[in-house]
């Protein structure tokens, strides 16, 4: 049998400091793990109602759509259609519906999406990409996005939605300098 060399017992003081930064690195651990733990916990529903807004709008689900969205007049949707600003579930379902009519072969896709909780508001930002048809048009949008999510009785639900286009890929950038007010005049073929 081997016997190894006996080590002198460390004393109590020269323990001290060893235990010490054992105690704090322990410490650090389970204070970031369980940071980590209560931020994805919390986020997580508002992610998953990301996830399933963004299944109905791949499958043209108005109904699918309609459960993630607040239903009272405070919930509100910045959009490209004019006016841009829709109030209400009764204003912006329809928006929603007429989209799902003139596109098909939708396919909406998020990344970098962020989602902040606090209490029972939170809010997501993301960026998109769209691609579909309208037609024989073949669209290809890309943007961001920011929404606002409240908790009530009924869980989570959108109640404000802001999407900005970006321009497509290899577009011109807009001149720079005061914005023009557009020609009051006869529309010509040349002018459209």
């Amino acid at each position: 049998m081997l016997l190894s060399p006996r080590r002198p017992p460390l004393s109590a003081t020269a323990a001290r400091p060893a235990l010490r930064l054992t105690a704090l690195v322990a410490l650090f651990c389970c204070a970031g793990l369980a940071a980590c733990r209560g931020r994805s916990d919390a986020t997580e529903p508002v992610r998953a109602l990301v996830a399933r807004e963004v299944a109905a709008i791949n499958a043209g689900d108005l109904k699918g759509l309609s459960q993630v969205w607040a239903k009272d007049d405070e919930a509100l949707l910045f959009d490209v259609p004019d006016p841009g600003r829709f109030r209400g579930w009764k204003t912006i379902e329809p928006v929603w519906k007429s989209f799902f009519e003139q596109f098909s072969d939708i396919h909406m896709g998020v990344g970098n999406l962020d989602v902040r909780v606090s209490g029972d508001l939170a809010y997501a930002t993301y960026d998109w990409n769209l691609s579909g048809r309208v037609g024989d048009y073949a669209l290809d949008d890309r943007g961001a996005a920011t929404e606002v999510f409240r908790r009530g009785a009924d869980g989570w639900k959108v109640v404000h939605l802001h999407y900005s286009a970006r321009a497509p890929k290899g577009a011109e950038p807009a001149p720079a300098g005061p914005a023009k007010t557009p020609d009051k005049g006869p529309k010509t073929p040349a002018s459209h």
